[in-house]
């Protein structure tokens, strides 16, 4: 599942207002009197642009709650805005309940004051199915802004007035109409990511989705920790080899088979395969991550972000970087490490047959 969204078509039908102040400061809480009138149509267009064009991930969440969904106020409030779709009042009523459990969550002397918007959106496409979304954002972040106009004398004077900027938005989700005795989907984003806990886990009280992307993450993860724990200061190479052959798995295969990637990885060695085994079990039982079954499809997005924190490159403390692009350099000798007993140091030697 490739978690798709498109948002070409559109559609900003209701949007809502408020300001939320923090609680142990007892800022309070500041709710519109109605909701803000959506007829200028070059102001749409910048408003979707500014809600929507930070949603890039394909990582899914659903509303959770450690006794029972029911008990999620955001999922409440939202389950009561799809079922009664058509109705203003309705969608009005649950944004100022969003706004005042927003504002219970709010007691950390950190949390920062700001405008809370809720939106409605018609038409947005997620994986093929068109559905509708309620849209909760939080902007905190202020730029002043130079203007200039005509004064009395009709001469020229500067001045500053404090505004949001159009590529600032601090915190959003979006609530996809699907997916509902679950828990909805929903995709969130939180730019000041030291709030995560405070948005994610207080307000919204989000979990993520156990999907292809997930398992792909969780795997590709495990294979970078194994990496890093079980290579000692003197196997650089061995370790970077592991690394590569590890993307190499994820990034030539459709389908993931754990005992596949070991095999892959260690070949015929079976005691490494057994201590890479016992790693997962580890790994499964610390996380509580991994699919029972052990097999899904590779989220080839997933592993193209991934192999960026894939480290490639071994540093040696003469300044000098070792940058190695596939496994196969290790395995067919192209690539040698050694020890000098006359300079005390250590070496690699590099076989290569012309210069690029």
């Amino acid at each position: 599942m490739s978690n798709n969204i498109i948002f070409s078509e559109t559609k900003l039908r209701r949007l809502a207002l408020h300001r939320v102040g923090n609680k142990s400061r007892e800022e309070g809480i500041f709710p519109s009197k109605k909701l803000l009138p959506l007829n200028d149509t070059d102001l749409m267009a910048d408003l979707l642009q500014f809600f929507l064009s930070h949603f890039k991930s394909e990582t899914f969440y659903h509303f959770g709650h450690s006794t029972d969904l029911s008990m999620n106020e955001v999922y409440n409030y939202c389950k009561q805005i799809f079922e009664n779709s058509s109705e203003s009042e309705t969608f009005y009523e649950q944004s100022v309940n969003m706004l005042r459990h927003l504002y219970d969550c709010s007691d950390h002397n950190k949390i920062n004051d700001g405008e809370l918007y809720v939106a409605y959106f018609e038409e947005i496409i997620v994986d093929d199915e068109l559905v509708d979304a309620i849209g909760i954002f939080k902007v905190e972040t202020k730029d002043k802004f130079l203007k200039l106009r005509l004064d009395e004398e009709e001469d020229w004077e500067l001045y500053f007035e404090e505004g949001t900027n159009m590529e600032n938005l601090d915190k959003g989700c979006l609530i996809f109409n699907t997916q509902g005795e679950e828990g909805f989907r929903v995709v969130s984003v939180d730019m000041k990511g030291s709030d995560a806990k405070y948005w994610r886990d207080e307000f919204l009280m989000l979990m993520q989705i156990h999907d292809d992307n997930f398992y792909t993450k969780t795997y590709l993860n495990l294979c970078k920790q194994y990496g890093k724990s079980q290579f000692e200061k003197e196997e650089k190479q061995e370790q970077v080899t592991f690394l590569n052959k590890s993307l190499e798995y994820f990034n030539t295969k459709e389908e993931f088979d754990f005992e596949e990637l070991a095999s892959e990885l260690f070949l015929e060695d079976e005691e490494k395969k057994e201590s890479f085994r016992e790693y997962k079990n580890v790994y499964q039982e610390k996380e509580g991550l991994l699919p029972e079954e052990e097999t899904f499809f590779i989220a080839a997005p997933i592993v193209k972000k991934a192999e960026r924190s894939f480290r490639k490159i071994i540093q040696l403390d003469t300044q000098v970087e070792i940058k190695i692009h596939s496994a196969k350099a290790h395995e067919d000798g192209t690539v040698e490490r050694g020890y000098d007993a006359v300079k005390g140091m250590h070496f690699y030697k590099i076989f290569f047959h012309d210069e690029k």
